[in-house]
């Protein structure tokens, strides 16, 4: 992280909460992993959520915006293809201040949710980056087999929706 895009996240508040996340992923980790920083990242995306194996496409959307991974949202699914939209302001920052920022780690971790929840193999890759726009455009691609990796999560990971009263609590505050 240069010192311009130091600035920049500052003067921005969402960027600013989320400035430790930054400096590791798009700085230290495609510095120490090099070459082989986009494969890890997938396979990082993948281990995340076997861990956090998540019951619907609903659940997965909520979960990218919780953890503050972006604004995902499902476009279309038709045969063996799902596509997805990553924008939100944490995408078009990155977008904007990175030569290459990675989204390895967001595809991994698409495919292996898609594959536990529709119960087939299923790989994801970014099919397209709009700068200007602030959004990559992410296509999981299934497969009829069914998985074989043996690494299920035991459980479902149990997204929490924001309680409504305690949101309109907070906010009165």
């Amino acid at each position: 992280m240069d010192n311009e895009v130091y600035k920049s996240f500052m003067n921005n508040d969402t960027m600013k909460s989320l400035l430790g996340q930054e400096l590791i992923r798009d700085s230290l980790i495609p510095e120490i992993l090099g070459k082989d920083s986009h494969e890890i990242s997938y396979w990082a995306g993948k281990h995340l959520a076997r861990n956090h194996r998540l019951a619907t496409y609903e659940d997965l959307e909520t979960f990218f915006k919780q953890f503050k991974f972006g604004d995902l949202k499902l476009l279309k699914r038709s045969g063996n293809q799902i596509n997805w939209q990553l924008g939100g302001e944490i995408v078009a920052q990155r977008l904007k201040a990175y030569d290459d920022p990675d989204f390895y780690l967001e595809s991994g971790f698409i495919a292996q949710s898609c594959q536990y929840i529709l119960n087939q193999q299923a790989e994801a890759e970014l099919e397209k980056a709009n700068v200007n726009k602030g959004f990559v455009l992410l296509s999981t691609y299934l497969s009829p087999d069914k998985p074989n990796d043996g690494q299920e999560a035991s459980s479902i990971f149990q997204i929490v929706e924001p309680d409504e009263d305690a949101k309109s609590e907070n906010e009165t505050k």
